[in-house]
């Protein structure tokens, strides 16, 4: 299997680097770390230019270095990435030359959207890349995931479809698969049934559900094309991560 890592060497992208390994414990990979740097080319630059990519080579290097450490699995191998493209032309390179199968990045708390790479441009990652992507949030340390919860919206997602998804799932291990059919609608629950989850089919989508998934659930799974689960939980200006924190990682699957 190959991993793409997008690093900014914050601790947000070392956390999501650690889960990474952590999430495939088990399994064979080569994970590459991709940092993109805005290079200044000019001739009046060319003083700083040389140790500026010297130091940012080091950094990478270093990032290696604390996953080689980390990991214990034989099997893993880490290598280095960095571009000077857009961060969309330098992902979607790196998918061609190294025949990239998962992607991880960090996701960054609520406090935190101004964030270069991590915060408004992860969802860009997310809906431009056609490659699965795991989203890890800030400070989320990897735990056996036993439950994994699939909003699903029936317009978009035949029942075959979902099947051959499931189906096809190997690097995702868990014990329990819940289905959540959704409906549109910011439609907020009663305070009467707040106590449990009510994953009635359909269900709105609502803030409420989504605080209540969190807490019953170890990771949320869903399907790229869903242009609407996506905006609710990703888009740092209109979804849910606008208003509160996501506190468990988010698989987007793109086939």
């Amino acid at each position: 299997m190959n991993v793409l890592i997008l690093t900014d060497f914050s601790e947000t992208s070392g956390n999501a680097g650690r889960y990474a390994v952590d999430f495939l414990q088990k399994t064979g990979a080569n994970f590459y770390l991709l940092n993109i740097h805005n290079f200044n080319f000019n001739r009046s630059a060319s003083e700083n230019l040389e140790s500026e990519l010297v130091g940012t080579l080091s950094q990478l290097q270093d990032g290696v270095k604390t996953l080689k450490k980390y990991t214990r699995n034989k099997k893993h191998k880490f290598h280095t990435i960095l571009s000077s493209e857009n961060l969309i032309g330098a992902v979607r390179k790196a998918l061609v030359d190294k025949k990239i199968d998962l992607i991880f990045i960090g996701a960054v708390s609520q406090d935190e959207h101004f964030h270069p790479i991590l915060g408004d441009h992860a969802y860009d990652i997310v809906r431009k890349i056609k490659c699965n992507i795991i989203a890890v949030p800030t400070g989320c340390t990897y735990q056996n995931l036993k439950k994994a919860v699939f909003p699903i919206d029936q317009a978009i997602l035949s029942i075959d479809e979902k099947n051959r998804i499931l189906d096809n799932l190997d690097y995702l291990k868990t014990s329990e698969f819940t289905l959540l059919e959704i409906k549109d609608g910011d439609i907020e629950y009663p305070d009467a049934i707040n106590d449990k989850v009510p994953f009635k089919t359909p269900v709105p989508f609502t803030r409420e559900l989504f605080k209540d998934i969190q807490k019953q659930f170890d990771i949320i799974f869903i399907i790229g094309k869903n242009l609407s689960i996506c905006d609710r939980l990703l888009h740092t200006e209109y979804g849910f991560s606008a208003h509160m924190n996501v506190e468990i990682p988010i698989f987007v699957y793109h086939g």
